[in-house]
């Protein structure tokens, strides 16, 4: 379950030797789109004349969009395909296994994952990705004029050989690929919607002070890989704009705050579909303990006062202590499965790809003192 299908892209994949067990295999997979992507772009801006220098103004080896793209971002999107889906399977395994759904939920959970599995990866979906990417591709070689002249995409009033390969092949790759992860961004938002409408017994007293549900903030925080992805690609066309049009690093401020705060919020916004099921259990939990407890103080203090001579009650007065360890656990229960640590998480990953941009308009040194100073 989560992992790579047994549509055509899955069988292909297989053939090529790229999955294992359900999974990609992360390095003959990077190789691969490394060789696919960026190695005959290489190629043929060396045939063109266009790789370093001579009359363009970007040439490709100067050009800060193919290393993000191809040496990151598709890299990244890969990676997610093993990280993520072991994460997702693995909640889903808890889900059953840990009795936070109760038995009578429990066909209902069964089907809700069978239909998510056929989304996940299934033939119709990759189709309707691929037909999607097709169009992109159209609308791309339709707007082809508007593409920066003077670079190594597109050079003397026509497109250069490098750029038709960027058009046709290594940027549908990366649309491919980015497309499918936010598909089963939704599909994954979807199944914890659809969890949190099902017969739960979240316990408050759960020592991850999530009802027993804090494992599902841990799988999603595995999507900052495509966080990460997706800013690298941002990243890369300011560092352009910056490099060599000279545009001023401090005017993209609001989009890359508008970034992160997207990405955080697309993130964890799925997790507060638990908040009334979890807060409601808090609440009832609270209730009776605080009943409960009130009973027991009352014994502990009768037995004080009704105890002969110096002996003291030490059952009933552990039993009280450990009962208020039960009653902060409780207390101190989230109502939602995340904690700061989660946030932070995603944050790091969305504003990671921004950070190379300092050395741009500031040298190596002053950057690393300036981050010498912050950690220490």
């Amino acid at each position: 379950m989560f992992g790579v299908g047994d549509g055509p892209i899955g069988r292909w994949l297989a053939r090529l030797g790229l999955v294992r067990d359900g999974r990609i295999a992360p390095r003959r997979a990077i190789l691969l789109s490394v060789g696919l992507t960026w190695l005959p772009l290489l190629f043929l801006s060396l045939v063109e004349g266009v790789a370093w220098g001579g009359v363009i103004e970007v040439p490709f080896l100067k050009d800060f969009l193919p290393y993000g793209q191809f040496f990151f971002a598709v890299p990244a999107l890969i990676l997610a395909e093993f990280v993520i889906g072991r994460r997702l399977a693995g909640a889903a395994a808890e889900l059953y296994r840990s009795g936070v759904v109760t038995p009578e939920s429990r066909p209902a959970l069964s089907r809700l994952f069978d239909r998510a599995a056929s989304a996940w990866d299934g033939p119709v979906v990759n189709g309707v990705i691929f037909v999607l990417t097709i169009v992109a591709i159209v609308a791309s070689v339709i707007e082809v004029r508007e593409w920066q002249t003077g670079g190594w995409q597109y050079a003397g009033g026509r497109l250069t050989l490098p750029g038709w390969w960027y058009l046709l092949v290594s940027l549908p790759v990366m649309r491919f690929l980015a497309l499918r992860w936010l598909w089963r961004l939704l599909v994954w938002a979807w199944v914890l919607w659809r969890t949190a409408t099902l017969q739960l017994q979240p316990q408050p007293v759960h020592p991850d002070r999530a009802g027993g549900l804090a494992f599902l903030g841990e799988a999603q925080i595995a999507f900052g890989a495509l966080v990460f992805a997706f800013g690298i690609q941002l990243s890369s066309l300011i560092a352009d704009r910056v490099h060599y049009q000279g545009a001023d690093l401090m005017g993209f401020r609001a989009q890359v705050l508008s970034y992160v705060a997207l990405a955080v919020l697309v993130l964890l916004l799925p997790l507060l579909a638990f908040v009334p099921k979890l807060a409601r259990a808090r609440y009832d939990s609270l209730l009776f303990l605080s009943g409960t407890g009130y009973q027991g103080a009352g014994a502990l203090e009768h037995a004080l006062q009704s105890r002969s001579g110096d002996e003291l009650p030490d059952q009933k007065i552990s039993g009280l202590a450990d009962y208020g360890t039960v009653c902060e656990s409780a207390r101190l229960m989230r109502a939602a499965p995340l904690e700061w640590r989660h946030v932070i998480v995603i944050v790091l990953a969305a504003v990671l790809p921004f950070l190379p941009l300092a050395f741009l308009v500031m040298p190596a040194q002053e950057v690393l003192k300036t981050l010498a100073k912050l950690l220490m």
